[in-house]
């Protein structure tokens, strides 16, 4: 900073003392003047709220005297609150009024001083009694401070900017000159070696100007002569992409780029003139070694030399491995054309490219995620163990399990927690197995687990009661515990000849035993159930075939009001278009896969076919309503609302409320409580509930009053049988009875005939389905259908009978009970 410059602080700090002390008294006086005017504008409308409330406060009338409140309360705007008590200490009226927002900043309220105001204004006897609270806050007052200040805060800033303005003027002339010389300096920094000074205006500046123009020549000069130089050291550098170093003739370093800096440690500074093996220090002598005779060589005139598998030690410690080559440097012209004038190094820094090798290496035997060792290393130890025990007679165990639904945990706490528990129980794996066993991970969450030298199956099982109850304990995840179970299948070689593929297959099949048995259990292979397993297994297969050929296929069965003589709705029923037994009912192939995923996946099909079918018939007019049916695995799964939510947003021209999906009542005896929530959520969507088959599962009061279904469907062996049984037909009686009670509405299933239908009716169910309205059939059938319907005149006569409040009115057969619903 020049002289001038220098003036800027002292003024600077004088004018910051003199704006600091008045604008401290400037807010002292304004916020003195504001605070006397505040009061006394509080105190003023204390008093005058006093006088104005005291005929409301004389007879004690709380509603008015909240009014008058509310409304004084906006008439101030300093006003918190206000509150009225009467001469009894009961609180009969208050009013509080938002503050306005802040229109000064926090700190203006410590520095002017002012707090809230409080009145306690008595009222007196005469006029009431009681006491009238008063609070203000001081927030106009404030705002009127900090206007004033604004103000003032202009004209001083104005004020400043003119002194700086003067000042500046001054000081523009001194450094003017001093710009021109420091642009023409930076310019021939830069490069522009022919920039020049103008030589004029004051004498200083004329021999400032004429001093910097000789120095100019005399460098511009010196740089053309040592150009030439500089370009070849930098084609050379630029030729080469690597960490280079050049030495002369006596080994000393002459330079190295900034590659070669980075690999060394060494900077530039330091390293000029060094000998090269003090800088390039190989890890081990005979390296080192190495390095000075291959450049003493080189200085003798030999040719290029490379060495690599080199480990070279940084400045700090650290060890590089590094591949180089050493060459001369040769004069390219003039009379000593090919003279040497020193060697060039070229260092590779190859320890990314061993370290991954090394990982690839790893990662071919060794499962990224866990550690444990994959599946190829699993097959190497695994015809090792089992040549072993060939040998030795012994008994080798190969245990395959994995988590209980696991994929729940994924989809409930994403992948991050899933990979979390996979990794601990490849912990516990590890230590469980020592050097004795042997673990390993196939992928997702199956491991196998070696247990080699066995003396008996008992001592096995003892084993795996140890392991599983390893497994069996909770799993800590960053603020959760989680507790998940295993499942185990467990294979035996026993001498007899088998691979290993196949004692591996054996135990997938134990496996999946397991997790039929329930879960959390440990399965030994049963050769005797093995060809049973893998039939079932090829039937699964086959269904999922069946659904992604497009094999599948949905019936409807009308549903009808026979009151009204209309029909409201259709049951979508499922099918399999076998390319050879021809249409295949869905007793045939669901049980198969009613506990697999495989369901889930046939279910959200139906409810797509049913809702696509839905919109056709939207687009001529029918809005009926289709019933799907929902297996309990499908219910129970943790995403089963979301799923339901895409795929009514796949059909945003269908209301919800026009699918119903129908589930048996034994369905929700697992978790009661989940199913229940699951039902809430999905009524709240529009879909409605229907539980399928009442009255042949696990009914009670309490059950059917804590599940929240809407319609109770009738069990079709009751309804068929109800003419001839007397059993049979109170309990269909009761059923109608108990939805009744429970406000449910309720269907009959198995209508096969108008006299169940009829009598139906006079026991009070009008909804009804069955093959005496219409048998199941194709989607693209049914409007034909309907349009030619024509409802039983038995059941017109019937909906204008009185209902049937003694059973025992109804007696002999069919024909007799129908007599009862003909006219007369």
């Amino acid at each position: 900073m020049g002289t001038y410059s220098r003036l800027f602080i002292p003024i600077f700090l004088i004018i910051a003392v003199v704006v600091g002390l008045r604008y401290t008294l400037l807010i002292e006086s304004e916020s003195a003047s504001e605070q006397a005017r505040y009061q006394s504008e509080s105190q003023q409308f204390a008093t005058w709220l006093a006088a104005t409330l005291a005929p409301a406060a004389l007879h004690g009338q709380a509603a008015d005297m909240a009014a008058q409140l509310a409304k004084a309360a906006n008439l101030n705007g300093d006003v918190a609150m206000i509150r009225w008590e009467d001469g009894e200490g009961q609180r009969r009226a208050s009013a509080a009024r938002p503050l306005d927002q802040l229109r000064y900043p926090a700190w203006l309220e410590n520095m002017a001083g002012m707090q809230a105001d409080y009145y306690l204004v008595p009222l007196p006897p005469s006029e009431g009694g009681g006491l009238l609270e008063l609070w203000f806050q001081p927030a106009r007052p404030l705002a009127r401070v900090w206007q004033t200040l604004r103000q003032q805060a202009l004209i001083s800033a104005l004020n400043i900017c003119i002194i700086y303005a003067l000042l500046g003027l001054l000081i523009f002339a001194n450094h003017r000159m001093l710009r021109r010389l420091a642009r023409a300096t930076s310019a021939f920094r830069n490069g522009q070696h022919d920039v020049r000074m103008r030589v004029g205006g004051s004498l200083e500046a004329r021999a400032l100007a004429t001093t910097f123009n000789d120095m100019a020549e005399r460098v511009q000069g010196l740089l053309q002569s040592l150009q030439s130089e500089k370009e070849r050291i930098e084609v050379t550098l630029a030729s080469i992409g690597e960490a280079v170093i050049t030495t002369d003739l006596e080994g000393r370093i002459v330079s190295l780029n900034e590659a070669a800096q980075a690999l060394t440690g060494w900077p530039a500074s330091r390293a000029q003139g060094r000998e090269l093996h003090a800088v390039l220090v190989l890890a081990n002598s005979f390296g080192q070694r190495t390095l000075l005779k291959t450049m003493a060589g080189i200085y003798a005139g030999g040719g290029v030399v490379k060495a690599q598998n080199q480990s070279l030690r940084h400045s700090s410690g650290v060890h590089f491995n590094v591949e180089y080559s050493a060459a001369p440097i040769r004069k390219a012209s003039g009379e000593s054309r090919g003279e040497m004038q020193g060697a060039v190094l070229v260092l590779r820094d190859v320890s990314e490219k061993r370290n991954l090798l090394q990982q690839m290496t790893w990662q071919s035997q060794h499962d990224v995620l866990t550690g444990l060792p994959n599946r190829n290393a699993l097959a190497a130890r695994f015809e090792q163990e089992l040549a072993q025990a060939r040998e030795d007679h012994s008994l080798l165990a190969v245990c395959l399990f994995d988590l209980d639904h696991f994929q729940q945990v994924n989809e409930r706490g994403g992948q991050g927690l899933g990979d979390d528990i996979l990794k601990q129980v490849a912990s516990r794996l590890h230590d469980f197995a020592m050097p004795r066993h042997y673990a390993a991970r196939l992928g997702g969450d199956e491991f196998v687990l070696l247990l080699p030298g066995q003396g008996s199956r008992a001592a096995v099982e003892e084993i795996m009661a140890q392991l599983m109850a390893v497994l069996a304990r909770s799993y800590r995840c960053q603020t959760q515990s989680v507790s998940i179970s295993a499942s185990a299948g467990v294979a035996l070689y026993e001498g007899k000849e088998i691979s290993a593929d196949n004692l591996l297959r054996h135990a997938d099949q134990a496996l999946y035993q397991a997790k039929v048995r329930g879960r959390g259990t440990v399965h030994f292979f049963d050769a005797d159930l093995d060809q049973r397993v893998r039939t079932h297994h090829n039937r699964r297969t086959e269904v999922r075939e069946a659904l992604e050929a497009g094999e599948l296929l949905l019936y409807y069965q009308p549903k009808m009001d026979m009151r009204q003589g209309r029909i409201f709705g259709m049951e979508a029923l499922l099918r399999w278009r076998h390319p050879k037994r021809g249409i295949v009912g869905p007793l045939d192939f669901l049980p198969i896969v009613e506990h697999t995923e495989l369901i889930a996946d046939i279910g959200e099909w139906v409810m797509r076919q049913a809702l696509r079918q839905l919109d056709a018939w939207r687009r001529e007019g029918r809005t009926w309503m289709v019933s799907v049916n929902v297996a309990a695995y499908h219910l129970q799964r943790p995403n089963f609302v979301e799923r339901l939510q895409s795929i009514l947003a796949e059909f945003p021209d269908v209301p919800p409320q026009q699918l119903e999906l129908e589930i048996l009542e034994s369905s929700a005896l697992r978790d009661l409580a989940h199913v229940c929530a699951t039902i809430l959520a999905c009524q709240q969507l529009g879909v409605s509930f229907a539980l399928d088959d009442f009255g042949t599962g696990y009914s009670s009061m309490s059950y059917l009053k804590r599940l929240p279904a809407n319609v109770l469907k009738i069990d079709q062996g009751f309804v068929r049988n109800m003419l001839e049984d007397r059993d049979d037909l109170h309990l269909v009686n009761a059923v109608i009875g108990l939805a009744r009670a429970f406000g449910r509405g309720v269907i009959a299933e198995g209508v096969e005939t108008v006299a169940h239908g009829a009598l139906l009716m006079r026991l009070g169910c009008d909804l009804a389905q069955g093959y005496g309205i219409a048998r199941p059939m194709p989607g693209d059938a049914v409007s034909a259908w309907a349009d030619s319907f024509v409802v039983a005149p038995e059941w017109r006569a019937a909906a204008q009978l009185p209902p049937l409040h003694n059973l025992h009115e109804i007696g002999g057969g069919p024909e007799n009970q129908l007599a009862l619903f003909s006219p007369g």
